[in-house]
């Protein structure tokens, strides 16, 4: 633990940066999917040893719950309430944590709450049950709370430093097996999943990534034109809309995962998951997040980003790539999302689904599961 504790990023240190993604640019290559580390639909589910304990298989059916402590404590009983003291500032940081004090070292499960709500967020209970049920350490913290157009959150550096104390904060106080540290998140959890791995990709040993935010500008304009409220969220949260020439535009560029993830191609081993029909976070988020994650010639010609989210299905020169017809997703099946497309660049996937904004409990956590940093 001392190791990755001395290894942590300095956000502001530039010298620190380039040390640490050198070093991970040369591990990078070790992250081929291998019997160690199976790609979506080729591990062995039995093998993998872990278990479900929630019925619910998708977020979208999860059944409305309040989201207060008491919420989580009646469904997690062992849940602990605690407070992380924030390392940019004088502020305390709220988050829900479990670990069952053994001795082992455990897996660690970083859980990111979503665009508009915190750390009481409901549906990430049968999260929380998984690593109970299977000895992993949880964590779900707050990172300055929901994105209601607070300069203070929304992927501010203040956010991800919190996230940062969060990972720290297990790090010292539980016996993690430093080579089987997850981080997952869905929408907005997803976008700072995206964030905090980006940053640090030798720490991780597997994140997933949920119907992600990739670029704030173009979801900016995604949301202007359909009249949704994120719109007014972004321009609040960067101080001024989003578009060349524009005040608020610089600090969405940076603030978004794209001003990051391309630093880290070939050294983050990810997945992203995304609903070819979802019309919150558009699929085309996914796809060009994957793109700054592959190898040139694995990348998704633009021709065809744009034939799929004007059809919402997959063109046949996209779907002769796809390696989903050989593989063995029985946990979309059993949700009823059909995966429609799979592709792989080192070590990012990428699995469209049919389905809307939405996530799968039980691919994405038990992907996870049979993830080990090498």
């Amino acid at each position: 633990m001392e190791e990755l504790r001395q290894a942590r990023s300095s956000f502001t240190n530039v010298a620190i940066s380039l040390a640490l993604i050198g070093s991970a640019f040369v591990s990078g290559a070790a992250w081929a999917a291998d019997a160690e580390n199976p790609a979506l639909g080729t591990g062995d589910s039995e093998a993998a040893g872990v278990e479900h304990p929630s019925p619910h298989l998708r977020v979208n059916d999860f059944p409305t719950v309040d989201e207060d402590l008491e919420s989580w404590q009646r469904n997690v009983t062992d849940i602990q309430h605690i407070e992380i003291p924030a390392s940019a500032d004088d502020s305390d940081q709220k988050a829900l944590y479990y670990d069952s004090e053994s001795e082992q070292e455990k897996p660690l499960l970083l859980v990111l709450h979503s665009w508009s709500s915190d750390y009481l967020q409901s549906i990430d209970i049968p999260l929380a049950q998984f690593a109970v049920a299977n000895d992993w350490v949880f964590l779900h913290p707050n990172f300055r709370g929901q994105n209601d157009g607070r300069p203070e959150a929304m992927a501010s550096e203040l956010a991800i430093s919190d996230m940062q104390d969060a990972l720290d904060y297990a790090l010292e106080n539980a016996a993690i097996d430093e080579n089987r540290i997850y981080v997952l998140g869905y929408s907005g959890g997803a976008m700072n999943a995206l964030h905090l791995a980006s940053r640090q990709p030798e720490v991780f040993a597997g994140v997933s990534a949920w119907v992600p935010v990739y670029h704030l500008p173009t979801w900016y304009q995604w949301n202007e034109a359909r009249g949704e409220k994120y719109a007014g969220e972004i321009v609040e949260g960067c101080g001024g809309e989003p578009g060349e020439g524009n005040p608020g535009h610089e600090e969405c560029v940076k603030r978004s995962p794209s001003a990051h993830v391309p630093d880290v191609a070939g050294q983050m081993r990810v997945l992203i998951a995304h609903g070819i029909e979802d019309e919150t976070v558009p699929p085309e988020q996914a796809l060009n997040a994957f793109n700054d994650l592959a190898s040139e010639e694995d990348r998704i010609a633009q021709e065809h980003i744009d034939q799929l989210m004007e059809t919402r299905q997959v063109p046949d020169a996209l779907s002769e790539r796809s390696t989903h017809q050989d593989r063995d997703f029985h946990h979309f099946e059993e949700a009823g999302a059909e995966v429609v497309l799979l592709l792989q660049s080192g070590p990012a996937e990428l699995v469209l689904f049919e389905g809307g904004h939405d996530m799968l409990y039980r691919p994405g956590l038990e992907w996870l599961s049979q993830q080990t940093r090498q």
